[in-house]
């Protein structure tokens, strides 16, 4: 009796552990196919190409004359939102010939010039490119600080300064520029006032530097 109880015990567990076997419970299967990451892009164009080709050439500069040097439409073609920085390189002036006009008006020096130190220029962001100072828009201060419209329709003497003391300056975080939109026209406005016979030195002379512009990530 005791053998056919432990032969019947023996069956059952076979019997169960063939029963799981062929007996699967229920399930269902899905699967996410293709998953990518993909980087966006902080990309700033100015003015009329990527990478940037634009630069200031004036010649013949004389006293008593204004006007505007360059006007570059600022945007950023990336998809992702981005803040400007704008920086200026060091100033140098190239004295060229230097003739005996400029002698006779007190210049000393051949390695040196003079036109960084008379001429005056202006920063600044016409900002719905309108080619006028208006509300919105903004001048970059010799002092390195950003300096909003308030009030009028021309651009304040106050945007101007000599070039030589722009020198090695830098505006961060100036403005916003969302994805695939513009900051607006970036403006360089000249002016070379009357000083006098001083002026003189500055015949034939010439400054030059670079205008840096870059688009950090928020």
């Amino acid at each position: 009796m005791k053998r056919i109880l432990v032969s019947i015990v023996i069956i059952g567990l076979v019997g169960a552990a063939i029963g799981s076997g062929v007996h699967a419970l229920f399930s269902d299967t899905e699967t996410a196919s293709n998953n990518t990451f993909t980087a966006g892009t902080l990309n700033l164009q100015v003015g009329s190409a990527d990478p940037c080709v634009e630069h200031i050439s004036l010649s013949g500069m004389k006293p008593n004359t204004t006007g505007n040097a360059a006007s570059w439409l600022t945007t950023n073609i990336g998809t992702i939102d981005g803040t400007l920085d704008v920086t200026l390189s060091t100033i140098t002036n190239n004295e060229n010939t230097r003739s005996e006009v400029e002698t006779a008006a007190g210049d000393t020096t051949d390695s040196t010039g003079e036109l960084g130190g008379l001429l005056k220029v202006a920063f600044w962001m016409d900002t719905n490119k309108d080619g006028t100072w208006s509300s919105g828009d903004y001048y970059l201060s010799s002092g390195g600080a950003k300096v909003s419209w308030s009030s009028g329709s021309t651009l304040p003497a106050a945007a101007y300064d000599i070039v030589n003391n722009y020198a090695s300056k830098a505006w961060t975080s100036i403005q916003t520029v969302t994805s695939t939109a513009d900051a607006g026209n970036f403006r360089v406005e000249y002016n070379f006032p009357n000083g006098g016979s001083g002026d003189n030195q500055a015949q034939s002379d010439s400054c030059v530097f670079d205008i840096s512009f870059v688009l950090n990530q928020q």
